[in-house]
This record gives C-alpha cells, structure tokens and sequence, in this order.
C-alpha cells in the first residue's frame, strides 16, 4: 500500500508540473529580472511547489521538525559561547532556486564548473561556507554520499576547477570561521573542510576554486567544498549555499567579486507561488527598517515585544541585554530553520495566550502549542501574533506565518521552546524583506 501511494504522489506531482510548464516558472523574466540596478537575482521555488525538482511528500512528524530546529538553537548556541571564549564582540541578473529536505525549505539553482553542471542547493542565511557532493564521493549514506537530484558535480570534467592549495589565505577560513585554520591533506598539499551541522550530521571534503554561473553572470575563481563523505541524513538536493557574513560565503564571495551593494533581499515564497533571492542593490518602497547586528557570522535583531490581538506578553530575557535592559533582547535570524524558538517561559505564555483567544479549536493540554478542531464549533478564528522591533517595526503573524497543519486538521504553533530567540523561515514566507549589511538595518514589508 505504501508503494502505491508513492506512486501516487509521483504522477500527481509530474501532472502538476507538465500542466505549469516548469520551464517557463524558472525562466519567467517577471521573476527574474530585477527592478533595481547592480542586483543580481535568483528564483526561489518553496520546497512543496509542483516545479520542484527534489519534492518530497509533506507527512514529515512534527517532532522532526522540533528536534532539528533545537538542533540549529544548538549550535548557534555553541558558536556565541565561543565567541565569548575568545573575546569577540557582537560585531540586474538573473537566475533559477528549487528544495531542501526540511518543512519550509527553499533553495536555487547554479551552475559549476567548464563546461556548466547545474547544482541544486539549499539556501541558509546562516551558513558560512558553501559546498556540493562531488563525483569522486563513491561510499553510501549514512557514511558516505547521500542520494539527490540531477548530476554529481565532477572535478575531473571541468576545464576551470582548481584545488586550493594549504598555503592559500581562504584556506584558513574555510571551515566558515577565519579563527579556524583549515585542514591540510598533506601529500597532495590541498586544503580540506569539515562542517558539522544541526543533527549532528557533517559533511567533509577538498576545498576548491571554479567558475560559478548564475543568470548568465560568471564568477570565475569561487571557492567552494567538494564534498567526497557525509555523515547523517540530508535532502535531495546537491549542497549548501549561505548568506552568512563568512568571508566564503556565497554571499561575501558574490559581493566582493561583482562589487554589488552588500545586502540581499528576498519573497520567500508559498507552495503555489514563485520568489526569488537578490543580491545587491533593492527597492526600499514599503519597507520600515530595524536596526540589524552581527555577531561573528550570524544575524540577530532587537526584540521589544510580542503581542496577541493587541495583548501584550512577558517576554523578558535573563541577563545583561546588550541594550542595558531585559525589555529589549536578541533575536536571531536563520532562514535555515524550520521553525521560531522562543525560551520556555515566552512560548508557555504564547501557547496559553493563543489558546485564550483562539476560536474552534481545543487546546491539547499533552501537546503545548498544538490545538485539535472543536467539531461542534460554529466558527473557526486564529489570533493575530505580532513580533515588535526597535523603531516601531512590527511583523504580522498571520494564521499562515503562526500556525501549521500537522494532520486530522491539528494546528501547532510554528515556534519551539528554547532558551534563544531565533526567527525561523516559517515566519518570513510570503513578505518581501531586506537585510542590509552595509547600512546593518533589516526591511519588512508586508504588502
């Protein structure tokens, strides 16, 4: 029954993408083509769209998507307590983007390598290095080489690919963190990577230089990690690519190379919608700013409020706010997370609050966060969470960016408890947003 089902869900999806003419939804210019000069733009597909090339079926357990986004509160968490240790202070061209194996992800397509091999990647805005499996990765998963979508990128066929050399000056930041010298396979004197990730999972492998293609720009020289083994589970796709302030991101790389403004702006889009990721140069028209941090390579903006239909909630941190008060706290950004996370105390009173003011569902008294359809019910409404900025910026929380069907018509909130604040992509589908490095402010835009 489950392989008919399977196969039931392959034909539905090739139905739907033959009706859309996928090959026009990647190359449709009203996407594409950006509205503002010294941008490059690329098209952003949601994980679920019937264009995707890797679309998975959507039954993923809700506490798969708990249990990885704690994993990214983790490690986020372990790179500040690093930071600390060392004394760190919180410091118009086109192209196509498809899937990523988690709930909400979103991803793109670039091309590598002389002649173009097309790679799928995922987006990570808090990934500082970016890498795809290459062919020369020949051992099975969960030690190995992970099955996804569309040809291994091949070193050997390409006329342009470099392996970087020990001695290189990117080799010393390609573990995405300049503090970390970069390993060295002593007998070919060629630099290597490891990155460990949200669930343990890592990847490693020689790092690299070859031409990257996107929209018809070429960015000769980019450095990038030719994954040869990785351990754990991953999605279809072919690698990571990052918008982190790592000096090898893709971001910092494509900033520095074209000279483009140093911002990105993006419309994440829903199952049914087409968006795109910018780089460069945005239109600023019905954006209100916040201003925006970095610490190391993450993001993190200034919380002062929460607020259910108007109602406002206790959400105070513990500790010294970088801000001289516990009203204003950190909250970081990562569109590589499924969900938000909000420390315990501020979820239990979200939870209880929505529960309060929510109509037509029952609260599940051994699943906090999560409400089952009242039958009998005559209507069914959803409060309206609002998440408040420095200078009076305000994200609205609708029933899509708050809550998430899990199964038999149950909703859950789209946040975990933790003991951060951390802005996941479930709250920034379907807006248009701007993080702007060089003036470190950051756009929302709800229209």
């Amino acid at each position: 029954m489950r392989v008919l089902v399977i196969a039931v869900v392959l034909v539905s999806t090739a139905i739907e993408a033959a009706a859309l003419d996928c090959s026009s939804v990647w190359n449709d210019d009203k996407h594409q083509l950006s509205n503002t000069s010294g941008a490059i733009r690329l098209t952003v597909l949601h994980d679920q769209h019937a264009c995707s090339p890797v679309r998975n079926p959507s039954d993923i357990p809700f506490s798969w998507h708990l249990s990885t986004t704690l994993e990214r509160e983790h490690q986020l968490a372990a790179r500040l307590f690093l930071r600390r240790r060392r004394h760190a202070a919180p410091t118009n061209i086109s192209a196509p983007v498809t899937r990523a194996s988690s709930f909400y992800g979103f991803v793109t397509q670039v091309a590598l390598g002389t002649p173009p091999m097309m790679q799928t990647v995922l987006i990570d805005s808090a990934a500082a290095f970016a890498w795809v499996q290459c062919a020369s990765c020949t051992e099975k998963a969960p030690n190995g080489c992970f099955d996804h979508d569309g040809p291994l990128f091949d070193p050997a066929a390409s006329a342009t690919y470099r392996r970087l050399p020990c001695s290189s000056a990117s080799c010393v930041s390609a573990s995405g963190n300049g503090d970390i010298p970069g390993l060295c396979a002593v007998q070919e004197s060629t630099c290597m990577y490891y990155i460990q990730y949200m669930d343990n999972s890592a990847s490693t492998g020689r790092v690299g230089t070859d031409r990257l293609t996107f929209g018809g720009q070429d960015l000769p020289g980019f450095v990038f990690g030719c994954s040869q083994r990785f351990a754990g589970v991953f999605g279809r796709y072919s690698g990571i690519f990052g918008f982190a302030t790592g000096k090898l991101s893709f971001f910092s790389q494509v900033v520095e190379r074209t000279r483009h403004y140093k911002a990105f702006s993006y419309y994440l889009p829903s199952p049914t919608s087409v968006g795109y990721i910018q780089v460069g140069a945005y239109d600023e028209d019905g954006l209100d700013f916040t201003p925006m941090f970095t610490n190391g390579s993450d993001y993190y903006l200034a919380l002062t409020g929460i607020t259910v239909d108007g109602c406002p909630l206790d959400h105070t941190g513990r500790g010294v706010s970088p801000w001289g008060t516990t009203a204003v706290v950190a909250c970081y950004l990562d569109l590589g997370a499924a969900l938000s996370i909000l420390p315990s105390q501020a979820y239990e009173r979200l939870s209880n609050e929505v529960a309060k003011r929510i109509r037509g569902y029952d609260h599940i008294k051994s699943s906090p966060g999560c409400f089952d359809p009242a039958y009998l019910a005559a209507e069914r409404v959803i409060p309206r969470v609002q998440l408040q900025f420095i200078h009076g910026v305000r994200l609205v929380l609708d029933e899509e960016k708050l809550m998430f069907k899990v199964g038999g018509g149950r909703l859950c909130l789209g946040f975990v408890p933790g003991t951060i604040y951390m802005l996941g992509r479930m709250q920034m589908q379907m807006i248009y947003a701007a993080q702007d490095i060089e003036k470190s402010r950051m756009g929302f835009s709800t229209s």
